[in-house]
Formats: C-alpha cells, structure tokens, sequence
C-alpha cells in the first residue's frame, strides 16, 4: 500500500468520489427501503441534514417519525426548534413517540432560531434536534454542521423549503422531498440532491396519500404528559451554553403545550384527525 494510499485511509473526514465515507456513523430511519436508499444506510450522525419541502403539510414529519419514536422509547431527548405549527401532542403519542422525552423550543424571533439549534447541539444532551429555519443563511447552516460535529451522535435535521433547492449549502447530506399527488397519480418522492458519495437518486415512497413508514398505536397523553415547551428571550439578553444532560438554559421559560393547539402539519392525516 503506498504511503498516499494510507495517508488517505488515515483521515476519516477526507472521501472520495463514488465511495461512502469512512466511519460515517447512522441511525436507522425506521424504514429498511428508506436505510437501504440513504447513503451509509440511515440518518447521518454528527453532521447536518437538510430537508427541502414544499409548505409544511404534506406528510414530511413522517419520515422521522420512526426515528423520533425509537429514540424517546430509549429515553433519549430530542428537540423541535421552531415547527411552524405547535405539534399536536395526542397524535404524536397515538404514533408512540414518549412525549415527556420531547422538547419544544420556540424563539421570540426567527432569527433566533438557527442560534437555538446550535446551542442544543453543543450541549452534548439532545440526541436528535429537528429545526425549521426557512430563511437560514450560508453562516447559520455552517455553524449548524460544526455544532452537528461537535455533537458526535446527535443527529442534526434542518428542513428549508425548496425553494432553496439550487443554492448552496455546506450541508452533508440534502433531500428534496415531494408529497404524493393524487391528481397527477405520482406518489411521495425523495431525491438526495448533495450527499458524500455516490448518490442514489430518487426514492419512490408509496401512493398517493400512504405514508412512508408505519406507526404503532399508543394511548392518548395524560395532562401530566404534554410537551414541554421553551420560549427564548430576547437577542439582547445573555446568551448562555446549554448544560449537558440537562434542559436547556435557565433563562428560558417553560410552559405547557396546551390540547387544544393546531394539529402538526408534518403529521399524515389519519394521525393528527384520530380521536
């Protein structure tokens, strides 16, 4: 082997192009068409993930659903920053996601949201952070990637609209996705559109109106069991580093997710009307 060659395999962060790279570490996404389609076969740890979609509510929610429900199931905590709609907490513990392992931040300002994300990745005690930053720009996502570095297996998920589709981004790995349309008979789509490696193409996910990946029943939440939900201040007060294993910042103020709120739009149908 030459001394290239070894220096080469040395660098687990260097690959090439039509080879995986080495040592990417991934979580499965609850679906074996979806693991076997997405490079390194699952969800990348330690590094971001962008979602491209078209408005929120067609089905997009559904792709992590699994994962998010495996991870509270292992008491694991995982956290929304900034979802467009307040989650609806019956349906998403009807899909067995273990809502006192949910986290819900909500940022007095958009523009807070990016900064959000990265704190809770550097804190070392979140080990899935979903955001919702449609207007994030090429600094904000950078500093996602290294905070989602940091992290090491904290999975990092950005969803963007696709309106976004042809700009640059230092993600590591960038899907577009496309709900099902019934009209034009073509079922929900998933495109890799950047990844490390070869790229795969585009995954067919089902027909018109199914979703991608199964969901087991639970019972509807008790009052002690909805999500806990986080409100940042304002930019002008001290930014403090969130402390590991624990909740974030005591300078943020929790209050309860009401039963009431809006069903989440990522949700499919039959799960946010259920009950």
């Amino acid at each position: 082997m030459s001394s290239l060659e070894q220096l080469l395999q040395a660098q687990p962060r260097l690959w090439r192009g039509r080879q995986h790279p080495h040592g990417q570490r991934t979580a499965p996404t609850g679906d074996r068409r979806l693991d076997a389609f997405l490079p390194g076969g699952g969800w990348p740890l330690g590094s971001l993930t962008e979602l491209l979609t078209p408005p929120p509510g067609g089905g997009e929610l559904s792709l992590v659903l699994p994962s998010v429900r495996r991870l509270t199931a292992e008491a694991h905590w995982v956290a929304l920053v900034a979802p467009p709609f307040l989650p609806y907490s019956p349906a998403l513990a009807r899909a067995g996601v273990a809502l006192s392992r949910v986290l819900i931040v909500q940022p007095e300002h958009a523009r807070d949201a990016a900064w959000a994300a990265e704190q809770l990745l550097r804190s070392g005690g979140f080990r899935a952070v979903l955001s919702w930053l449609p207007h994030a720009s090429t600094t904000q996502l950078r500093r996602l990637q290294l905070a989602a570095e940091a992290g090491h297996d904290a999975w990092a998920l950005v969803y963007r609209p696709e309106s976004t589709l042809d700009t640059a981004s230092p993600a590591a790995l960038r899907l577009h996705y496309q709900p099902a349309d019934a009209r034009r008979r073509r079922p929900a789509q998933l495109q890799v559109v950047k990844c490390r490696g070869a790229n795969p193409g585009t995954l067919s996910l089902g027909g018109p109106g199914a979703a991608p990946c199964s969901q087991q029943p639970a019972a509807p939440p008790s009052p002690q069991q909805r999500l806990p939900q986080q409100r940042l201040p304002q930019r002008g007060l001290p930014q403090q580093r969130l402390p590991q294993h624990r909740l974030p910042s005591p300078t943020l103020t929790a209050h309860a997710a009401r039963q009431e709120a809006l069903p989440f739009a990522g949700l499919p149908p039959d799960a946010a009307n259920d009950g």
